[in-house]
């Protein structure tokens, strides 16, 4: 019987795929990502499932929708003890591990046997910068930005590259030959944006923003000016000085990220398990990082829905391809299922990309986000892809479309164009059958959720054990 190949999963936090050193938009570099994707597919067209951090993790974790699972929020809370990704793996032999962000609410570990190093920020080691006290908790995220003046040594970033590492080499030494499956969660690019002085100075005074009209914003639909609104960066928004130091300051965080991802891909080599091992790269959503003067996420638009995907398989994908193959973070459940030989479980909603890895026809499909406004369930809404197109539908029957084909900025909405007419009424059927929008005030409001999110808790929700152990302490 072949050998099940292990799976390295790297996973950061609000990537722009905009800040992808093949992107001609950014001065940003990614050589770690670009061997990376040199060595096997990049996927242009991925999504995630929702541009909120507990919602897209959850998707990706159960192989589900939010209107499936009902997390909209980052409040809401994850059933344990049921079929997760790493559950299935861990039953089918797999040594399974995650270090750094998860971001669950609820039961923690969700089918990981071993959580070497815990959540959110590494409250435990790295004493990050205080947020000052507002009524979103969220702090002055763009006026705060700057390099970080904590010690390398204790940033999440490092510490998740410190004990990935550590567990590589323990798990190599190990007799026997389980597979692993090892996760490991950064939490940058996302905010804090403070990273190491040596990538904020690759970066200061050296980024350029984006010209847009200003008034743009007053022409959007409802759920897109509250999420403006609720980011936490609207009064900032037309300051330039601010905005680029920000963006530098994002850039940087990007770049870190980038080092540490080329960090463990030497781990991999140096134990010799190139061959045998799959290397995913993903981000759980987008971030505006300044396009139209947004920041953050949770609109439909290409900076903050699509994300980063790379798959490198060793003898399976062919290196150095790219694929316009729509693909969503809730795929690679059913994915890495393939690449481990596992049936997978019953109900799982996304599609096995293993068949447009191998050079195989990409899967004739709808593939859909949704999202609501941060703790403004009132406004949410679905976006749906297919082909060329997106389509948006909001609670309140606004709608978008677009040709990203022709229209890859998303200034020129189609939706009240006379000879779109037929193909909105078709998206607009598909995306209500989908989204089922009568039904979404019962959906969010039946959810279990926590009365704030974790880590806006004004104490550390982490404790070490007596074997060193960081756990997160915050049911």
């Amino acid at each position: 019987m072949k050998k099940k190949p292990n799976i390295l999963f790297l996973f950061s936090d609000q990537h722009s795929v905009r800040a992808m050193g093949d992107c001609a938009d950014t001065p940003v570099e990614t050589p770690s990502l670009d061997r990376l994707a040199a060595g096997g597919m990049g996927f242009d067209n991925a999504y995630c499932q929702n541009p909120l951090c507990v919602p897209s993790r959850a998707s990706l974790l159960t192989g589900k929708y939010c209107r499936t699972t009902g997390i909209y929020d980052n409040r809401h809370i994850l059933p344990a003890n049921g079929p997760t990704l790493a559950r299935a793996l861990g039953d089918a032999g797999y040594r399974t591990a995650l270090v750094g962000k998860t971001h669950f609410n609820g039961e923690q570990f969700q089918g990981f046997q071993e959580r070497p190093y815990g959540d959110l920020y590494g409250q435990a080691h790295q004493p990050d910068p205080a947020r000052h006290a507002n009524e979103s908790g969220l702090g002055d995220i763009l006026g705060d930005a700057g390099p970080s003046g904590i010690p390398l040594a204790m940033t999440q970033t490092e510490i998740c590259v410190s004990e990935a590492a550590k567990w590589l080499q323990g798990h190599a030494g190990r007799p026997g030959d389980a597979p692993f499956f090892l996760a490991v969660h950064f939490d940058k690019p996302h905010f804090p944006i403070n990273p190491p002085r040596r990538f904020f100075e690759r970066f200061a005074g050296r980024v350029e923003l984006q010209d847009y009209d200003p008034d743009w914003l007053s022409h959007a639909p409802a759920f897109v000016q509250k999420a403006a609104a609720a980011s936490g960066t609207a009064h900032h928004r037309g300051d330039d000085a601010v905005n680029a130091r920000a963006l530098a300051s994002y850039y940087g965080c990007v770049e870190w990220v980038d080092d540490a991802v080329g960090r463990l891909l030497d781990v991999i080599d140096y134990l010799g398990l190139f061959e045998d091992t799959i290397v995913i790269y993903a981000s759980d959503h987008g971030e505006m990082a300044a396009r139209r003067g947004l920041w953050q996420k949770t609109v439909f638009y290409e900076d903050s829905a699509r994300v980063p995907l790379i798959i490198r398989w060793p003898g399976v994908a062919e290196a150095g391809c790219r694929t316009n193959a729509l693909a969503g973070l809730i795929d690679l459940y059913p994915t890495l299922c393939a690449a481990a030989g596992i049936t997978p479980p019953d109900g799982l909603e996304g599609c096995d990309l293993a068949p447009v890895i191998t050079g195989g026809e990409a899967p004739d499909r709808d593939l859909f986000c949704e999202s609501a406004v941060l703790k403004q369930p009132e406004y949410a809404g679905c976006m749906l892809r297919r082909g060329d197109w997106k389509y948006c539908l909001y609670l309140d029957g606004a709608e978008e479309l677009y040709n990203l084909a022709d229209d890859p900025d998303e200034w020129n909405d189609l939706s009240r164009a006379p000879g779109e007419a037929a193909l909105k009424a078709d998206l607009r059927a598909a995306t209500e059958a989908f989204f089922r929008p009568e039904g979404f005030a019962a959906r969010y409001a039946a959810t279990p959720r926590m009365p704030f999110e974790k880590h806006f808790y004004p104490y550390s929700n982490q404790f070490i054990t007596g074997n060193g152990v960081v756990f997160d302490a915050r049911p």
